[in-house]
């Protein structure tokens, strides 16, 4: 008995150690890894809108919301072996209901949604950022 369960504890050491190494791209990785998405994915643009149309509804109350982002572009990674944190800033055109089209700088931080798992974005709407959260002409995102 004590035999065959000292060779599945070996057959699943082995099996743990296969899926754990940078060569493969087995399931474990994709549970430990975390998700770092492109500037374009609809999960970021849709956290981005969302975000700012709570904000207009609950705080700002100017009359317009955020209906369409257009014209994305990356604008830099950072992904280095030497950073803790990869980032990715982007830059795109917000179309608001209001008939205007500001310059919206967002950056996508990888590893930092809930318990260090998923994405986090941030992002600022060039001439509404009211409280200057990322500085003048949301310098802090205009990488």
């Amino acid at each position: 008995m004590f035999r065959y369960l000292s060779q599945i504890v070996a057959v699943f050491i082995v099996t743990a150690l296969s899926l754990a190494s940078p060569l493969s791209a087995g399931p474990l990785d994709l549970l430990v890894k975390p998700s770092f998405p492109q500037c374009h994915d609809v999960k970021v643009l849709g956290k981005i809108v969302e975000r700012f149309n709570w904000a207009e509804e609950n705080t700002w109350n100017r009359g317009f919301y955020l209906e369409d982002i257009e014209r994305v572009r990356e604008r830099v990674v950072q992904n280095s072996s030497s950073q803790q944190i990869p980032r990715r800033y982007c830059r795109a055109h917000a179309r608001l209901t209001n008939g205007r089209h500001p310059t919206l700088f967002f950056l996508i931080e990888g590893g930092q949604g809930f318990a260090g798992n998923g994405f986090n974005v941030e992002f600022c709407l060039n001439g509404y950022d009211r409280w200057n959260e990322y500085d003048g002409s949301c310098r802090t995102l205009n990488y």
